[in-house]
């Protein structure tokens, strides 16, 4: 196999309280990435429909640190292209960057024959996120690769658990961050009350994706103690939008994943309402994009051509 071409969803981290270790699978938006094996022993990246001009050398490129990570443990000297048809917007908490390590990843493992198990393969991939955000956190790309949602039960070693997830709305508000990364910013202090409530808040969204009570699930998910109230206070407007958001019928509002995008569940005859709701809050804001009516998916990293 010398070509493959691979559509790969956009992820919500966190889900709430489970930082760094839940995510999730969105049936929208997607990008493509494009794979082309070749005799150079080179690796060479680039951008399709990429106007947020993202790095594209491998050492400042997610999907090119984890070809480097995945070149240097198999050692490999195959030569290749990969061109990313961006789709989504970077930078937003939408897991775009995950996106793009688990499908080159993913891809190469099938073209190549390496036979990664799915755990390798998110193990290796996520040592990309660290052109991103400065950490190798796993959950975007475990749920890039697995769909669905996904549990990161161990990081020595990486251990992921996927559960199917229910279909349930969801109303995505796509806000770029202001700055790269708020991670550095988040204290880990949030005392024993809190702590207490994070876990039990982290229980409930596992017995509701069991239950598939989206009610359940849209409560529990939105208070966070860790990532929240700095990722939060990046967004001016967030506040008042989540208060609307919930007046209104939604079931649940939090922060996507490192922000600043903010994602809301709610039933599917309010999801029209819901959406209007977020793109008259967020309208003032430069970094608004856009809002996209999604659902949960439970289909990961796809082989659309070879």
């Amino acid at each position: 196999m010398k070509r493959i071409v691979l559509r790969s969803p956009a992820t919500s981290a966190n889900v709430g309280p489970g930082y760094d270790i839940f995510a999730m699978a969105l049936a929208d938006p997607y990008d493509e990435i494009e794979i082309s094996l070749n005799d150079t022993k080179e690796v060479n990246i680039e951008f399709v429909n990429d106007t947020q001009a993202i790095p594209t050398s491998l050492e400042d490129n997610v999907a090119g640190l984890a070809v480097l990570e995945l070149i240097k443990r198999k050692r490999l000297e195959q030569g290749m292209s990969i061109r990313i048809h961006k789709q989504m917007t970077s930078g937003a908490g939408l897991g775009t960057t995950g996106a793009s390590a688990a499908a080159v990843i993913y891809g190469l493992n099938k073209m190549l024959n390496l036979h990664l198990t799915p755990n390798e393969m998110i193990d290796i991939a996520r040592m990309g996120e660290v052109a991103s955000g400065g950490s190798p956190h796993a959950d975007n790309v475990a749920a890039s690769v697995l769909g669905g949602f996904v549990l990161v039960k161990n990081y020595k070693p990486i251990d992921v658990l996927k559960l199917e997830m229910p279909e349930f709305p969801v109303v995505l508000a796509i806000l770029k961050k202001s700055q790269r990364t708020t991670r550095g910013f988040i204290t880990y202090e949030i005392g024993q009350e809190k702590l207490k409530e994070q876990m039990a808040r982290c229980s409930r969204i596992i017995h509701a994706i069991h239950t598939h009570d989206i009610e359940e699930f849209g409560d529990a998910f939105s208070v966070d103690h860790i990532a929240e109230p700095v990722r939060g206070a990046a967004i001016p407007e967030y506040a008042e939008v989540k208060n609307h958001v919930i007046s209104a019928g939604a079931f649940g509002c939090q922060i996507s994943g490192g922000g600043s995008s903010v994602v809301a569940v709610c039933s599917p005859d309010n999801i029209d309402f819901i959406a209007a709701i977020m793109e008259k809050g967020f309208a003032g804001n430069p970094n608004f994009i856009q809002v996209i009516k999604t659902k949960t998916s439970n289909i990961g990293v796809q082989i659309i051509s070879e």
